[in-house]
């Protein structure tokens, strides 16, 4: 899906895909290899801001090309990071890691009042 959502993008700027890669600063061929593999949540990230879409838009998960929320670009990674590990799990699998990143939030946080963690 992401290549298809990168090939319209790349027809609707009236560019050629050598000419995005190295506005992008990415290695020649680098966007054709999204045909067969994934992007790093870096990339996905950088490759959004190109085109001002959402990564959402990018993967295929939203019809609109912009998302109203208005996120930093470390939540837009997160996010963005999240998605991808769970885009290969069944809705049961899905289920259980949203449990288990909720509790490691809570974990993390409570962590962040133990300043002993982060003395070094």
């Amino acid at each position: 899906m992401l290549y298809e959502q990168l090939t319209k993008l790349i027809k609707k700027s009236g560019k050629s895909i050598n000419q995005i890669e190295r506005e992008l600063g990415y290695p020649r061929n680098t966007l054709t290899t999204y045909k067969r593999s994934n992007p790093s949540t870096k990339r996905l990230n950088e490759i959004a801001e190109y085109f001002d879409v959402s990564v959402d838009y990018l993967l295929g998960r939203q019809d609109k090309p912009k998302h109203k929320e208005d996120l930093s670009e470390e939540e837009s990674e997160l996010i963005g990071a999240f998605r991808m590990e769970r885009e290969d799990m069944t809705p049961d699998e899905q289920v259980k890691f949203n449990e288990a990143v909720k509790d490691l939030m809570k974990y993390a946080k409570e962590r962040l009042n133990d300043d002993s963690i982060w003395k070094k």
